[in-house]
């Protein structure tokens, strides 16, 4: 197991926390850590879901960056990516903390981050082999998330990212000049963030996804959850005679 970059308070009342090293392969361990941390997810009714990232792995004696290993199967990808999925979907909001490398499957969980946090020290880099960059759905979050020209320098030279860099280029929303104000930063956001209602955040969250449907499409979907928010806002009658 990776180090947990993190002081413990931090976790203290998370509806879940997955850590997930800097340079930790794909594996069926990691897929059923993250399949745990979902159904976690999925059944709390307030707290954040930490994702801590980055730091301390196994050592191996291949590039680090390579990814994935040799004797990686489809069929472990396809679970892989379907349980990224339903984390990404779930109804905590998620909170992603980078200290060190982070790449491979690190990388791909800080793509599906809610928010995300980088220390001073943190380099992010896409996960690749001689072939050129992995071609799993991180490079179509990173397509929607910063956008195609962006992604395509990305994927064409795999550089090291600083967190300065990674922040400029808005694959992280935040980093700091040094460890501990970023993780004060983040103590004080999982706080902010544990007090959303989950449902209602996984309604904007899915509006935000459907981004790319044509206005006449999406107009149904937020009236429906504009409705719902008048609802929620509007007094209860009173039970009085």
């Amino acid at each position: 197991m990776p180090t947990t970059p993190l002081t413990p308070s931090l976790t203290d009342g998370a509806a879940a926390v997955l850590t997930v090293g800097g340079n930790e392969r794909l594996t069926p361990e990691l897929v059923s850590r993250v399949a745990s941390v979902v159904a976690q997810a999925e059944s709390a009714d307030n707290g954040v879901v930490l994702l801590l990232l980055g730091g301390d792995a196994a050592p191996t004696a291949q590039d680090p960056a390579d990814f994935p290993s040799s004797g990686t199967g489809i069929h472990l990808v396809n679970t892989w990516e379907r349980v990224l999925r339903r984390l990404e979907n779930a109804g905590r909001p998620s909170l992603a903390v980078v200290e060190g490398d982070c790449t491979g499957p690190a990388l791909e969980v800080l793509l599906i981050a809610d928010y995300r946090l980088a220390a001073p020290d943190a380099r992010l880099r896409l996960a690749g082999a001689e072939d050129g960059a992995w071609p799993g759905t991180a490079v179509h979050r990173l397509a929607n998330q910063i956008g195609t020209a962006r992604a395509r320098r990305l994927l064409l030279l795999r550089p090291w990212l600083s967190a300065a860099e990674a922040a400029a280029g808005e694959l992280v929303d935040e980093t700091a000049g040094s460890t501990q104000k970023i993780r004060e930063r983040a103590a004080a956001l999982a706080g902010v963030l544990s007090a959303l209602p989950g449902q209602e955040w996984s309604i904007r969250r899915r509006l935000l996804f459907d981004s790319g449907l044509s206005y006449e499409e999406a107009l149904g979907a937020h009236l429906a959850a504009c409705d719902r928010s008048l609802r929620r806002q509007q007094p209860m009658p009173s039970t009085r005679p």
